[in-house]
């Protein structure tokens, strides 16, 4: 028992020498990976949380850039959660924080309330354009609008 024991540790050794290099290429590329999928998941959760909570879409590059580096990916597999770090040690959920941050700091970031003006109607660009004689044509249709609508109606028509 002790040759095969012995046998076996000389064999685990070899092996290892031989595949040392290859565990750690494999090994550094798969933590590549992990960098290159957590910074996806950050971004993607940062532009999608800012979105939600009414950044500007012109800002939302510049408040995800501003915020980027408070931001960690939490938990293994599929439990993986996005949370932000802040001074103090503690940690946030990304939500959470960001509904605070939109509120105060990150105020000036937010996009303008849809509003367009009092009693404005968002399918108006300007003024209505004012309907001109000129606009009536020939004699036959100023005829035409002249019975229809009367003779002061007509004079009241911008020339």
């Amino acid at each position: 028992m002790g040759e095969d024991a012995a046998a076996l540790a000389a064999l685990r050794a070899r092996l290892d020498r031989r595949h040392r290099a290859e565990l750690a290429a494999i090994t550094a590329e798969l933590e590549r990976e992990r960098g290159s999928l957590s910074q996806m998941l950050i971004d993607q959760g940062l532009a999608s949380a800012l979105s939600r909570a009414g950044v500007a879409p012109a800002l939302v590059a510049g408040a995800a850039a501003l915020l980027r580096p408070m931001m960690a990916v939490t938990g293994e597999g599929t439990a993986r959660g996005l949370t932000a770090r802040l001074p103090d040690g503690s940690n946030r959920p990304l939500t959470d924080f960001i509904t605070d941050w939109a509120a105060g700091d990150g105020a000036a970031y937010l996009a303008a309330p849809d509003s367009h003006g009092g009693g404005g109607r968002p399918d108006m660009t300007g003024a209505p354009r004012r309907r001109r004689r000129a606009d009536l044509g020939g004699p036959a249709e100023r005829a035409r609008f002249i019975r229809e609508h009367g003779r002061s109606a007509y004079l009241e028509l911008d020339p």
